[in-house]
């Protein structure tokens, strides 16, 4: 996910240097590449002093990431003379990570912050020079992708509402065209590359699709350039300051070291790693969080990963369950080899793969493979708080030898009632007499012949929640009674 960014903006980048080449947008070339030259390097310098200084570990798409931003929205070098001002920016970017921070977790958007910091205390105010009609196609294609990758579609489409609809008030009330006023926001205006770029940062917005929703709606209104607080007219960068504020007001951040205390094998290619956190956090079964281990010769794809939480709340530790493949990262080739007392960092909790507030709504957990860490989690707290509920789990591996945490699911069975079914794809124990072959329409209506009243779960590889959705909607069960499990980065 964080790769995919870092080559967004670096597209964005080398479009406008060539329509600044030939002469289309008003800045030069060279000016647009000495001020990503200068802020990389600005950058790279006091994010690794800051780093030091602070003992927290670096990613090195964080810092690409802010600068390019930075330069996207920030007038292009035109003299030596810019340069000041543009360390400046690049310094409280970076600063704003570690000393605008609670509990380790920065509060605000670095980019917005010290663009609007830069504007209050050295009149250096963004121009947002991106947003014309020229870069408007590689803004929205590349933004597309983005969206689609973290799925941060209520997000945006609530923040594009909440714009729109504030821009058509206001015209309306001031008697301006409505037309003007929407090509203007659209066209000469930061609208999209603001909304995918920026309103999308997932450590400063809130973990769930509704609070996202409430997040995207509010920085929508600041965001329309008619509104204003008296004097006081709200720029981008100050709209999602102030929705940094309400994010971090309803969705407290976290960010822990975690000590790794045991790491044991559960299957061929599955290990569960359990870490004792720096301190106690709170979460809810099912919910998902980043994990940051800096490793040497990391690989493209960066040295941050998301997992689901395989432990329960009601536990003392934070239990992972990971799967390795014969061509894993280079983050999993070094999480496999961690050894008791080492560390990494952990954040941005989220998810919305929880369990429901009714406990009388009947559940069906379906998994596949490693997709069963998070019914993990939902029944180990159901165990440990002694909470009944109508729960159908069905299990799908290769074969026996695949199935992890059986003996959670055998209390389950025995304290709560739980219906557990197994079923393999490809190697059976001598005289299975049990369900075989993939998640398909029997299964669904034979052992579960209520599952037109149930609520569904699919958690497993993409394909494998892909094709058990299909399933699900041939034999009648209701878009609105399906939950799939997802975080950015699983596709």
């Amino acid at each position: 996910m964080y790769r995919l960014a870092l080559y967004y903006l670096i597209a964005i980048l080398l479009v406008a240097v060539g329509l600044s080449a030939l002469g289309i947008l008003p800045y030069t070339a060279l000016g647009i590449l000495a001020s990503t030259a200068a802020m990389l390097a600005i950058c790279f310098v006091t994010n690794v002093i800051f780093s030091v200084v602070f003992d927290a570990p670096t990613n090195i798409e964080s810092f690409y990431i802010t600068a390019l931003i930075l330069v996207c929205i920030l007038p292009p070098i035109q003299s030596v003379h810019d340069l000041p001002l543009l360390g400046w920016a690049a310094l409280l970017s970076m600063a704003s990570k570690y000393i605008l921070a609670i509990r380790n977790k920065h509060v605000f958007n670095p980019a917005a912050i010290a663009v609007v910091l830069t504007a209050f205390w050295l009149h250096y105010s963004a121009t947002w020079w991106i947003g014309t009609a020229w870069m408007l196609p590689i803004i929205v294609i590349g933004g597309l992708l983005m969206i689609r990758k973290m799925r941060h579609y209520d997000l945006v489409f609530y923040f594009f509402l909440a714009s729109f609809v504030t821009v058509g008030l206001f015209s309306i009330a001031t008697g301006n065209n409505l037309g003007t006023a929407f090509t203007q926001l659209v066209v000469r205006s930061p609208l999209f590359f603001f909304g995918f770029v920026m309103l999308t940062e997932p450590l400063t917005s809130p973990p769930t699709k509704f609070l996202q929703a409430l997040y995207g709606g509010l920085i929508g209104i600041l965001f329309a350039p008619q509104t204003h607080l008296g004097s006081l007219y709200f720029t981008p960068e100050l709209a999602l300051v102030i929705g940094n504020v309400f994010s971090y007001l309803i969705s407290p951040k976290i960010k822990e070291r975690l000590l790794l205390t045991k790491s044991q094998p559960l299957s061929p290619d599955i290990i569960e790693f359990d870490f004792k956190p720096a301190r106690p956090f709170s979460f809810l079964p099912g919910q998902y969080m980043e994990f940051t281990l800096p490793h040497v010769q990391s690989d493209s794809r960066g040295n941050r990963r998301y997992f689901t939480l395989a432990s329960s709340p009601t536990e003392q530790e934070v239990k992972l369950g990971v799967k390795f493949y014969p061509d894993s990262s280079s983050f999993k080739k070094s999480m496999a080899t961690l050894s008791q007392g080492q560390t990494l960092m952990t954040g941005q909790l989220a998810g919305d793969f929880t369990l429901p507030a009714n406990p009388q709504e009947k559940l069906v957990f379906i998994a596949g493979g490693i997709g069963i860490t998070p019914f993990r989690s939902m029944l180990k707290y159901l165990i440990d708080t002694n909470e009944q509920r109508d729960v159908t789990l069905l299990y799908s591996n290769k074969g026996p030898q695949d199935i992890v945490y059986k003996d959670v699911f055998d209390q389950a069975e025995l304290q709560l009632n739980t219906k557990v079914i197994y079923s393999f794809t490809a190697t059976m124990p001598q005289g299975w007499t049990g369900r075989t072959g993939r998640i398909n329409e029997a299964m669904i209506t034979e052992d579960i012949p209520d599952f037109a009243a149930c609520l569904f779960y699919i958690s497993g590889p993409q394909a494998m929640v892909a094709s058990t959705e299909t399933v699900l909607h041939k034999v009648g069960v209701k878009p609105s009674q399906i939950k799939k499990d997802f975080f950015p980065g699983l596709v």
